[in-house]
C-alpha cells in the first residue's frame, strides 16, 4: 500500500488500534511527521501433520469432524460388506455414462450426473455408488451448519441443527440404506440455504449467480425441492434486511443462472412426458373419483407423516424442555433475522405442500417426499432450545442424541445389507450375481443386457463395466442396444412389456430360453428364478 503520513501521536494509535499490520516507519523532513508503508504482514502457514490439522478441526468444530469422519467411514464399510446394488443403486449402475438431460421414472438427472462423472474418474463400482452418495450427504450436513453461522447463527445452535439431522430417520437410516434421488434433491436445498446466507452476508453478483446455480441443482435432484425454494424466498421476504437484498438488482443473476442452469432439463422434460409422468401414479389423485375424500385424506398424510419425520427429534426436544423447564433463558427473548428465517421458511413450506395437496387432489404424502421440506426441522429446534434455555449443555444434549443415532445406524446398516428382508424373500441385493454372471458369459460375449427394469442390467455391469444396459423405463432404449445382448428377467415367463419390447427389436425367444436359479448369499437355501436369452 502507499504511505500514510501521520503525526506521532495519530501513529501510536494506528499502532495499538490495528497491531495485525506492519508499518514501516520513517521520519519525513519535509512534512516533519512520520510516514508508513501500511501492509497486512505476512506470517507464512506453518506445515501441519495430518494429526495435528485434524486436532485443530476437532478443537474448532469438532460437530464437522464427527461429519466428516463418519461419512468417510460408511463409504468404506458399505463397499466392504456389500454384496450387490439394491433398487435404487441398481438404477444409477445402470445409468452411469449416460449423460442426458433426463431420464426415466419422472426423476430429474443430477444424481445421475453426479454418479456418471464420478465413474468416469473413480470407475463403475459399489464404492463409487457410496462415494457419491455419502460425499452428498456430508455436503448437506455441512452446509446446514455453516449456512446457519452465516446467518449469525450461534456455534452451539449450528452445529446441534446439523448433528439434529441424524434424529430424523429418513435421513440417518433411509437416505444411508437406499435412496438416490431424494438425497441429491435435499442436498440440494441445502446448498441453496447455504449460499443464500452467503448472499444475505456478503450481497455480491457473485454470491447471486451461485445461489442460482444452488436452485437449479435441488430441482435438478428432486422436483419436490421446489416447495423448500418458494417457502426461503417467501420467507426471506417478511424480513426488511433481507427483502431489501431479495429485490436487489443483483437477484436478477440469481433468476439468470437459475434458468440457464434448468432450462435445457425443461425443455427436455417438455418433449418426454410419458417419461415424466412415468410414477405420478404414486400421489393417488382424486383416488377412487373422491373429490372431498382423497384431498382429506392426503391432508391427513401430510400432518401425520410431518411428525413421525421429525418425530424422534421432536421427542428429545420435548424431553430437554421437561429437563430444563426451571432454566428458561430471560436473556434472549428476540430471535435473530437469521432465526426467524429458519422457522419461518419451514412453516411455510409445509403450507405450501398443503396448498398443493389441496389443489391437486393428492391422497398420498409419503414421509420420504419431505426430505427437503423439512431437513432444517433440527436446526429449528436447536434455535428454540437456545432461545428458551441459558444452559448451551442442552444444545449439546441435543447434538449427542444424534451421534448417539447415527452410530446406532451403521450396525443395523451392517444387519440390514447382510441380513434383510422384503416380504417372505430376501432382499434383492442379496442375489448371487456372480454366477448370473460367469454362467451368462461363458454363452457368449454379449455387450448389451436387456431386461425390464435396472436391477438386473445394473449389478452385471458391475463385473463387465463395457456393458451397455438397455431396460423399459430408459428413454430412447432401442439406441442404447448393441448386439449381440443378453435378454434376462426375473421368473419363467417374460412380462408382456418386455415380450412387446423384443418383438419391436426382433429378438425371438421362443426355443434359445434357458432358466437357472440363483441363490441369495446369507439365505443359500432360498432362490430366486432367472430366465435367459442371448439375441445375436
Amino acid at each position: 500500500m502507499g504511505a500514510t503520513y501521520v503525526s506521532g501521536e495519530t501513529a501510536t494509535a494506528y499502532i495499538q488500534a490495528e497491531p495485525m499490520l506492519y508499518y514501516n516507519a520513517m521520519y519525513d523532513k519535509e512534512r516533519h511527521c512520520l510516514s508508513f508503508d501500511i501492509a497486512m504482514s505476512f506470517n507464512p502457514v506453518p506445515t501441519q501433520s495430518i494429526s495435528l490439522s485434524i486436532w485443530n478441526l476437532a478443537s474448532r468444530s469438532p460437530g464437522m469432524l464427527f461429519i466428516s469422519l463418519y461419512f468417510t467411514f460408511q463409504v468404506f464399510y458399505l463397499t466392504g460388506i456389500s454384496n450387490g446394488a439394491g433398487v435404487d443403486d441398481a438404477e444409477q449402475l445402470a445409468y452411469m455414462g449416460a449423460l442426458q438431460w433426463g431420464y426415466g421414472g419422472s426423476q430429474p438427472p443430477l444424481y445421475t450426473w453426479i454418479n456418471s462423472l464420478a465413474g468416469s474418474l473413480f470407475g463403475i463400482s459399489l464404492f463409487t455408488i457410496y462415494l457419491v452418495k455419502f460425499s452428498m450427504l456430508a455436503s448437506m450436513f455441512a452446509s446446514i451448519y455453516f449456512g446457519a453461522r452465516l446467518l449469525n447463527i450461534s456455534r452451539a445452535v449450528a452445529a446441534a441443527g446439523m448433528l439434529g439431522v441424524f434424529l430424523l430417520p429418513q435421513i440417518a437410516w433411509e437416505s444411508q440404506r437406499t435412496l438416490t434421488h431424494s438425497v441429491a434433491g435435499t442436498a440440494g436445498c441445502a446448498w441453496a440455504f447455504l449460499t443464500f446466507a452467503w448472499y444475505m452476508k456478503s450481497r455480491s453478483w457473485p454470491a447471486a449467480a451461485i445461489f442460482g446455480i444452488a436452485i437449479a441443482a435441488g430441482l435438478l435432484g428432486k422436483f419436490n425441492a421446489i416447495f423448500f425454494m418458494t417457502a426461503l424466498a417467501a420467507a426471506a421476504l417478511t424480513i426488511p434486511e433481507y427483502r431489501s437484498v431479495v429485490l436487489s438488482r443483483k437477484s436478477i443473476t440469481t433468476v439468470v443462472t437459475f434458468v440457464l442452469c434448468s432450462a435445457p432439463t425443461s425443455f427436455w422434460a417438455l418433449t418426454h412426458t410419458e417419461n415424466l409422468l412415468a410414477r405420478t401414479h404414486k400421489f393417488q389423485v382424486n383416488e377412487g373419483g373422491q373429490f372431498f375424500s382423497s384431498r382429506m385424506h392426503g391432508i391427513w398424510r401430510l400432518l401425520s407423516n410431518s411428525i413421525l419425520f421429525s418425530g424422534v427429534a421432536i421427542v428429545c426436544f420435548g424431553a430437554i424442555f421437561a429437563i430444563a423447564k426451571p432454566e428458561k433463558n430471560s436473556a434472549k427473548n428476540v430471535l435473530g433475522n437469521g432465526e426467524l428465517l429458519v422457522i419461518r421458511t419451514l412453516v411455510t413450506a409445509v403450507l405450501l405442500v398443503l396448498l398443493g395437496v389441496i389443489f391437486s387432489g393428492a391422497a398420498e404424502v409419503k414421509d420420504r417426499w419431505l426430505q427437503p421440506v423439512l431437513f432444517l426441522a433440527p436446526l429449528g429446534l436447536s434455535i428454540i432450545i437456545g432461545q428458551r434455555v441459558a444452559d448451551e449443555r442442552y444444545l449439546r444434549n441435543f447434538a449427542l442424541a444424534g451421534v448417539f443415532c447415527a452410530l446406532i445406524v451403521i450396525p443395523l446398516l451392517a444387519v440390514n445389507r447382510l441380513y434383510a428382508r422384503e416380504g417372505n424373500a430376501p432382499s434383492i441385493g442379496q442375489l448371487d450375481y456372480a454366477q448370473l454372471f460367469n454362467i451368462t458369459r461363458a454363452e457368449a460375449d454379449y455387450r448389451s443386457v436387456v431386461s425390464i427394469g435396472p436391477q438386473l442390467p445394473g449389478n452385471l455391469r458391475l463385473f463387465d463395466p463395457s456393458i451397455s444396459p438397455v431396460h423399459l423405463e430408459m428413454p430412447n432404449a432401442k439406441l442404447r442396444l448393441n448386439r449381440p445382448a443378453l435378454v434376462v428377467w426375473f421368473g419363467k415367463d417374460p412380462s408382456p412389456n418386455l415380450v412387446q419390447f423384443l418383438t419391436s427389436i426382433g429378438a425371438n425367444s421362443a426355443h434359445n430360453v434357458r432358466h437357472i436359479s440363483l441363490k441369495y448369499k446369507y439365505y443359500p437355501d432360498l432362490t430366486e428364478d432367472v430366465s435367459y436369452f442371448i439375441a445375436p
